[in-house]
């Protein structure tokens, strides 16, 4: 039971890193409608606006662009005397082939690094490399939404490699909901938000399932420089363990980067203790997460 406290959890990291190229399409407003938000929210005097004032311009990104990520997650458990270690490692590039108005629909993705080691107690540590680090794909998503691959020689990929394209790299193609944090209108520096469960599972990545909540979150809007917002960030996330009857709840705080132009999450840096509870309320377990992930566009 503990060894599936720990997979979860890690999971869990995953999904809350910025996770492999699925912080790059738009929630479906476009320049026009954010700079109108924004002109909309300004003081009508003719002086210039505060320069503490922070507008985020909701993008799609266009053909051609390029993302270059890395994510680490690092967790670390005791649970009835024994120790969990996990730690995951993804690099790759993703490569916009196609867009539309919405979303991307194709995009080439290079993956160079993806893997897992993993060491229960003082035995040894054991290391699971995907399948899909050092290959190359074309992903193509259809007008009814699904997604098809074919690798670097131009052919269809088997239906296991799909899977774990789609779950990898699958929320790259859905509409993104990085800022769905933030308010339609200017941000000032010092700004405190303090999002709803919701929408930082939205702009996390996680489904909403009914098993996750995300609560006693804030974020102060701390500097803007080289068009880069950084957030301090604070929240608690509790997840439950579906068939354990246990719960895993994670205090995580850290930092959080968002490019104005474009609304794209661009750096997370999160880490705190986790404590695993019964059914109860019980502590059977703690431990630390930690949870760091960049992306440089081109």
């Amino acid at each position: 039971m503990a060894r599936s406290v720990v997979l979860v959890s890690v999971l869990v990291s995953s999904l809350l890193g910025c996770k492999a190229f699925s912080k790059f399409t738009d929630d479906g407003a476009d320049k026009g409608e954010a700079s109108a938000t924004a002109s909309a929210a300004a003081p009508t005097s003719a002086a210039p606006a505060a320069v503490s004032d922070v507008t985020f311009i909701k993008k799609v990104p266009k053909p051609g662009m390029k993302a270059a990520t890395t994510r680490k997650t690092a967790s670390k458990f005791t649970m009835s005397g024994k120790t969990f270690r996990e730690n995951s490692f993804m690099q790759g590039d993703f490569v916009v082939k196609e867009s539309d108005e919405f979303r991307v629909t194709k995009a080439g993705v290079d993956v160079k690094e993806l893997y897992t080691t993993s060491q229960e107690g003082t035995g040894s540590e054991k290391r699971s490399v995907s399948p899909l680090a050092g290959s190359s794909y074309v992903v193509t998503r259809a007008e009814d939404g699904k997604l098809s691959a074919q690798d670097s020689g131009g052919n269809k990929v088997p239906a296991a490699t799909l899977k774990l394209i789609k779950d990898e790299f699958g929320s790259s193609f859905e509409k993104n909901q990085d800022a769905a944090f933030i308010p339609d209108r200017p941000l000032k520096l010092e700004e405190k938000l303090m999002p709803a469960s919701d929408s930082m599972l939205r702009a996390l990545g996680i489904k909403d399932d009914g098993n996750t909540l995300i609560d006693g979150t804030e974020f102060f809007l701390r500097s803007v420089a080289d068009g880069k917002a950084k957030f301090d960030a604070t929240m608690t996330m509790t997840q439950k363990i579906p068939g354990a009857g246990l719960r895993v709840r994670a205090k995580l705080s850290g930092n959080l980067e968002m490019v104005t132009d474009g609304a794209w999450i661009v750096a997370i840096d999160l880490k705190g203790p986790v404590t695993i509870l019964d059914g109860s309320g019980n502590e059977k377990g703690t431990g630390d997460l930690s949870i760091v992930g960049t992306q440089t566009f081109q």
